[in-house]
């Protein structure tokens, strides 16, 4: 899975000199397109189309044997690969999603020889979310790591507890989330049992506020924006009680713990897919009605207000066929000619998606892909483009 350190070896590439082989190839062996192979070549397709492509592209040819061979022979689980390659230097970066802008569903390849073409990897690695999910289980809890719709174990999470604590956790464990207030009228009284619940209330008390410094500080560390609690209902809510406010507030699901605590990482991440989803596109469609309140939309009027630095969240579709008229040396980007020929006297027809991250960085805008219903929702209500105003 790719770590923190994955946008800066992006954001390095954005700057190595040209020329450079940016090549972005749908992998996905889910898909038939990707995984049948064909009867003359012996070869996968994608590896067939990007050995023509980069025929097309005039790549030199020790530059293009070691990514096919690359393609060929590392046969990656993952959904999109992409690869930069150089006379000195070859990064891949296996990624478990599509890509927004880059569209390979039909054709399978997408490659460019020249500037590095980064953008649509470093939106990928900016605009996905990093999650955690922390599975509590009698045994002993586990913390996972979810991005790009990969997952990874966190192994030295909560491997401070030694094993009789993991233990005496597992024996007290029904009466804890019952005491949250069952024990005020109990600590009153002076018999042998109620000092003995009032030392276990306490050791539960100090056992699950250190686990939640312990959940926040790998939080922090890893750059995990959102949280899922995995478990029992009564032990999943007790545990949130004693998280920091900042904490508690990325908390964005409950959910019941897999049917065996020793579940496979895989198998974590097939039940959380569905939530993560659902979350996000929830928040696309909040993200839309707050836009029809208080935003702009339409490419003239949003791109008229970027030129001149009022935009400071452009929204656009995953994938966008637009074209820009675009005066390179003054990085102006209207939607009619008319308006890009009041800047330079002959604008050139761009697409709009070769230029979103240099427009955005230029003028001060945070991007933001939408899919699937408001995908579409962008595209019928808001002319495919909007944005959040700074005034």
């Amino acid at each position: 899975m790719l770590g923190k350190d994955a946008i800066e070896r992006a954001k390095r590439l954005a700057g190595h000199p040209a020329p450079v082989l940016s090549l972005y190839v749908q992998v996905n062996p889910a898909d038939p397109n990707v995984s049948e192979y064909t009867f003359d070549y012996k070869q996968k397709p994608y590896v067939i189309r990007a050995k023509d492509t980069l025929k097309g592209l005039g790549v030199p040819r020790e530059i293009a044997e070691r990514v096919l061979f690359r393609l060929e022979h590392d046969a990656p689980q993952a959904v999109t690969r992409a690869i930069f390659a150089g006379e000195d230097f070859l990064e891949v970066f296996d990624l478990g999603v599509e890509l927004p802008v880059v569209d390979l569903r039909t054709g399978l390849v997408e490659a460019r020889w020249g500037e590095p073409y980064v953008a649509p990897l470093l939106f990928a690695l900016d605009e996905y979310e990093r999650y955690g999910v922390v599975l509590l289980d009698r045994e002993r809890w586990r913390l996972f790591e979810v991005f790009m719709n990969q997952i990874e174990e966190v192994l030295d999470a909560f491997r401070a507890v030694a094993p009789e604590e993991w233990r005496r956790l597992s024996e007290s464990r029904p009466a804890a989330p019952r005491t949250v207030g069952g024990y005020a009228a109990a600590a009153k009284g002076g018999t042998a049992k109620d000092k003995f619940d009032r030392r276990l209330l306490e050791w539960t008390h100090r056992f699950y506020k250190n686990r939640a410094a312990e959940l926040a500080r790998f939080v922090e560390e890893r750059g995990i924006q959102r949280v899922l609690l995995m478990g029992p209902e009564e032990d999943t809510k007790y545990f949130a009680t004693f998280l920091p406010k900042a904490m508690s507030e990325r908390v964005v699901a409950h959910l019941p713990a897999p049917d065996h605590p020793r579940a496979a990482p895989g198998e974590v991440l097939l039940r959380v897919r569905p939530v993560l989803e659902r979350i996000e596109r929830e928040e696309e469609a909040k993200l839309l009605d707050r836009i029809r309140e208080e935003g702009i939309w339409g490419a003239e009027r949003v791109l008229d207000a970027l030129m001149i630095g009022r935009v400071y969240l452009w929204v656009l579709p995953w994938r966008t066929d637009l074209e820009v008229h675009y005066c390179p040396a003054e990085r102006f980007a209207a939607a009619s000619r008319e308006a890009a020929r009041a800047v330079c006297a002959e604008p050139e027809r761009r697409p709009l998606k070769d230029l979103v991250a240099d427009l955005a960085e230029a003028y001060g805008a945070r991007l933001e892909f939408v899919r699937g219903e408001a995908e579409q929702r962008l595209t019928d209500e808001f002319g495919g483009m909007a944005g959040l105003v700074r005034w």
